[in-house]
């Protein structure tokens, strides 16, 4: 089932986040793949509604070096 999400940078301070997409990796034991990489660099910044999870597509969010 396909979900729609949205991720925000809530925080106040100069720190940026990253938002980074993958599919896993097919047929089984493929390497996953990067799909595409989101920096939300403002407070506030929130991705854009064509962000999605499924069965095979997930997200990883953390802060940017």
């Amino acid at each position: 089932m396909t979900k729609r999400v949205r991720v925000e940078n809530a925080d106040t301070s100069s720190f940026k986040v990253v938002v980074q997409v993958w599919d896993k990796g097919y047929p089984e034991g493929q390497p996953d793949v990067l799909v595409h990489e989101i920096q939300l660099s403002n407070p506030c910044d929130m991705t854009q509604p064509e962000l999605y999870i499924t069965s095979t597509r997930y997200l990883v969010v953390k802060e940017a070096p």
